[in-house]
């Protein structure tokens, strides 16, 4: 507002693409105590994550789940205050037509027990997605959620390392009873993120932080046993090429540095027999049975073929097979457990859901793409041998992802038809004279200092 004592200032027109991209990028701010608490909630619920069965609370469950929900509540009431609601993108769309067809399968389920719990499952994580998407509109918040997500798994890693919460008599380490193959995947999946951090952050002291991280995640990785986790391992480094050229020699020596700390660590710090067990990952995969799963598979691709179109039901899988193979398995494989559950039809909507997400990712610069891209083949190595897609981890990275490309479009779009000093877009114009360039930024500067004009949002992220 202006002060009535002076000329009232008339501020510079926007056209239609400059409106819509403010309302799809616009920061909570600071005033909103709701928005700010519900962004501190979601934080501290991504820190959570990593740490799922760290601490649970009898009669409510584990720690992020309560802090889930309350992020969830909060979360109504800021849109509340805020007074709008952001649109949701296609690939949001298709995630809610995914969770809509799992509910359906509950009039065909053959474990209604089983579906209920799948399909309050999928409520939650769309829930999350949602909350990113709202609470979570510029860079610098994504970096926030990345970071508290590095944290918790520095936590997990750290307590990987000293043996905290691991069951005794238990050869692989099982950190805050978690499942090691769960462990190993998280970790998996933090290595890309603080590489991305490491290469974009201007701070040394963060920098160096992110670089620890990876030293630690690495041999805490490697102290699971889990071979599905080190493939993916293998996946997430692929980082390290496809940015290397962006690198400066500082950083190309230091990331060499790095790279021997991690295996130095490793060999002082991961027992022998977990070293013969990964050792065997070859073998297993050529001539073994990946500890039973291949016969989990093909029990799986038989009851698929009794009810390929509808599935049978979410969260259905290891009913469906117990006839076969006695014990009631997961699927251990993300892809097959969506077809067998899901049938043809949700597998379909799976399978958009990803390749929009990829495509998303590829539209972004160099880094940005790398990172996302990244971490769906990381994520894709790791899930072809869990059942994924049910967990907080993968829809983490999908709502990370879906925010972070869309933020990005809407940049470039307002960059290419930002108006001119004559009102026309700059898409199609003669450009200016060094002259008049140099005029005009100057003007905008001045406008901006003086609280007329807001900054673009490419530049305020």
């Amino acid at each position: 507002m202006f002060s009535a004592r002076g000329p009232r200032q008339e501020l510079p027109r926007r056209n239609t693409i400059d409106r819509v991209g403010a309302g799809r990028m616009l920061a909570p701010k600071s005033g909103q105590l709701l928005t700010s608490t519900a962004f501190a909630l979601l934080v501290l619920f991504v820190f959570a994550i990593p740490l799922e069965n760290a601490l649970v609370l009898p009669g409510f469950g584990t720690f992020g789940r309560i802090v889930g929900l309350a992020a969830f509540a909060v979360g109504i009431f800021a849109v509340i205050e805020k007074g709008k609601l952001r649109s949701p993108l296609p690939v949001h769309l298709v995630m809610l037509a995914f969770v809509i067809w799992a509910c359906l399968t509950y009039f065909w389920t053959v474990s209604p027990d089983d579906t209920v719990e799948e399909i309050l499952s999928y409520i939650q994580f769309l829930a999350m997605v949602w909350l990113i998407w709202e609470l979570a509109p510029l860079p610098r918040h994504r970096v926030n959620l990345m970071q508290a997500y590095l944290l918790g798994t520095g936590v997990s890693a750290v307590g990987a390392l000293l043996h905290i919460g691991a069951a005794a008599g238990v050869t692989r380490n099982s950190t805050f009873n978690m499942n090691p193959n769960d462990i190993g995947l998280r970790l998996a999946l933090s290595v890309p993120m603080a590489l991305y951090l490491a290469a974009s952050e201007k701070q040394d002291f963060r920098v160096w932080l992110y670089r620890l991280h990876m030293v630690v995640a690495v041999c805490a990785l490697f102290m699971t046993g889990s071979r599905g986790a080190m493939i993916a391992l293998v996946g997430a480094l692929l980082m390290i090429p496809l940015t290397f050229r962006k690198w400066t020699f500082r950083q190309k020596a230091v990331m060499a540095v790095v790279v021997v700390a991690a295996v130095m660590t490793a060999i002082a710090y991961v027992p022998a027999s977990t070293w013969e067990r990964m050792s065997t990952t070859g073998t297993e995969i050529t001539q073994g049975t990946m500890d039973a799963r291949t016969v989990i598979w093909r029990a799986g691709l038989d009851v698929f073929l009794e009810h390929p179109f509808f599935g049978v039901g979410a969260g259905g899988f290891p009913v469906a097979i117990q006839r076969n193979v006695v014990t009631a398995w997961v699927a251990h494989n993300t892809f097959l457990s969506i077809l067998v559950e899901l049938g043809v039809v949700g597998f379909a909507i799976f399978v958009i859901l990803l390749v929009m997400l990829m495509h998303s990712a590829a539209q972004l610069p160099v880094l940005g793409r790398s990172l996302w891209l990244i971490m769906l083949l990381t994520w894709a190595l790791g899930a072809s041998g869990m059942t994924w897609e049910n967990t907080k981890p993968t829809w983490l990275l999908f709502g990370l992802l879906s925010a972070d490309a869309a933020a990005v479009q809407v940049a470039t779009a307002r960059r290419r038809f930002a108006p001119n000093a004559f009102g026309s877009t700059a898409a199609g114009q003669v450009a200016h004279s060094p002259a008049r360039s140099r005029m005009l930024r100057g003007l905008h500067a001045k406008m901006q200092k003086a609280g007329i004009e807001k900054p673009p949002s490419w530049e305020r992220q």
